[in-house]
C-alpha cells in the first residue's frame, strides 16, 4: 500500500500514525536522494504510474488519493512530514495503487527506486522496520473501513441495522433456509399512536421513545438475530431458525415490555400508555415462508 508514517503528528481522517520510526536510516537515505519541492494541489505521481521513486516527505501535507474511472475520488490518507510513500511500488516494480498529491508546499527526498531496493539488500533491518510499518497501516485501515462499514449499514438514531442492510440479509437467510430447509421467522411491529405522541411531546422526546423502544427489542432478541429499524416507529426482526411459537413470544415479549416501560407523556396517549401495535409474525419452513404464511397478535 502506497503512503506509510513513520513519523510526525497524527494524519486526519481518524488514521492512526504508526510508533515505529526510520529517523536512524535519514543520513543514508539522503545520501542516494535528490530534494525536490512541489506546491499545493500539484501531483506527486498519479494511479497506475510507474513505481520509479520513493519519496521521503520533509515538509508539507500529501494526500493519498484513489480515483475511480466512474465515481467521487476517495482521499485514503493524509500524510504528514516524516511520511515515506511510494515505498511498495518502489519495492516490487508494479504501477502506482494511488495518486498522491500535494495539499500544502511540500519539500520531499526522492529516492530511484533501484537504488532503494539495493539499500534495503545490504539492510535488512530497514526492510523489517518497512514490513512492520504496514503490518500498522494494514491495522488502522482495517479499523477504518469496519467503522465505515458499520455506519453505512446502521440506522444512526436507534442503533439498530438499516432496512437496506436488512434487506440484504433478508434475501441471504430465505435462501439459506430454502437450501437447508430451517425455519425461518419474521417479525414486524410499529408504535401505537405513535405521530400523536411525536404531536404531542415533540420529536426529541419521539427519538427518546424510539431508542428505548430499540433497546427493549435488541435485549429481548437472540445473539445473532437480525433486528432492524423498518421506517418510522416499525420495527424488524429476522429470527433465523425460530420457529412460530417462538416468534410469536419474542413478539408478545417485546410488546409487553414496550407497554411496562414509562415514557414521558405517556399518560396523554391513547390507552394513558405508548403501546406495542398490532404485530405480523411470519414463521415456517423457507418455502411456506416466501408464499406468505403469518399470524397476527395485539
Amino acid at each position: 500500500m502506497e503512503g506509510s508514517d513513520i513519523r510526525g503528528p497524527h494524519p486526519k481522517r481518524g488514521i492512526r500514525v504508526p510508533e515505529r520510526s526510520l529517523q536512524a536510516y535519514y543520513p543514508e537515505l539522503v545520501r542516494i536522494g535528490a530534494e525536490t519541492r512541489i506546491e499545493a494541489g500539484e501531483i506527486l505521481w498519479h494511479e497506475g504510474d510507474r513505481g520509479d521513486t520513493v519519496a521521503l516527505l520533509l515538509e508539507g501535507t500529501l494526500e493519498v488519493v484513489h480515483e475511480p474511472p466512474d465515481g467521487e475520488e476517495v482521499v485514503l490518507r493524509t500524510l504528514e512530514h516524516g511520511a515515506v510513500v511510494g515505498e511498495l511500488a518502489g519495492t516490487d516494480g508494479r504501477a502506482r495503487s494511488a495518486t498522491v498529491r500535494a495539499t500544502t508546499p511540500c519539500r520531499l527526498l526522492t529516492i530511484p527506486a533501484p537504488d532503494f531496493r539495493l539499500l534495503l539488500r545490504r539492510r535488512p533491518d530497514l526492510l523489517e522496520e518497512l514490513y512492520w510499518l504496514q503490518v500498522e497501516r494494514v491495522r488502522s485501515l482495517t479499523r477504518q473501513v469496519s467503522k465505515t462499514h458499520q455506519r453505512a449499514i446502521t440506522d444512526p438514531l436507534t442503533r439498530l441495522y438499516n432496512f437496506g442492510f436488512f434487506r440484504e440479509r433478508l434475501a441471504i437467510e430465505v435462501d439459506r433456509a430454502a437450501q437447508t430447509g430451517d425455519l425461518v421467522s419474521l417479525v414486524i411491529f410499529d408504535i401505537d399512536h405513535f405521530k400523536k405522541y411525536n404531536d404531542t411531546n415533540g420529536h426529541e422526546e419521539g427519538n427518546v421513545a424510539l431508542t428505548a423502544v430499540s433497546e427493549i427489542i435488541k435485549s429481548t432478541g437472540r445473539r445473532g438475530d437480525i433486528i432492524a429499524r423498518y421506517g418510522g416507529e416499525e420495527f424488524v426482526a429476522l429470527l433465523y431458525g425460530a420457529t412460530r411459537q417462538e416468534a410469536e413470544a419474542f413478539g408478545e415479549t417485546v410488546r409487553q415490555m414496550v407497554e411496562g416501560t414509562s415514557f414521558a407523556g405517556g399518560p396523554r396517549q391513547p390507552g394513558g400508555r405508548v403501546e406495542g401495535g398490532r404485530n405480523r409474525v411470519v414463521a415456517s419452513a423457507a418455502e411456506e415462508a416466501a408464499a406468505g404464511a403469518t399470524s397476527t397478535f395485539s
